[in-house]
């Protein structure tokens, strides 16, 4: 096994037991992540509409 995946399936089972150990900190972390991919890309596109 290479180290890179047992890397990520320590990751992984860490990820598992954060949302199992408290769900409602791990929703709202994914909200605010997600909050912030969607502010990011409404930037990019206005940026482009303004360019053009």
């Amino acid at each position: 096994m290479s180290v890179g995946k047992v890397v990520g399936i320590l990751v992984g089972i860490l990820v598992i037991f954060w949302i199992i150990s408290s769900p409602a900190t791990a929703a709202a972390t994914v909200n605010n992540i997600l909050a912030d991919l969607a502010s990011a890309g409404t930037s990019i596109i206005t940026f482009f509409r303004n360019v053009v």
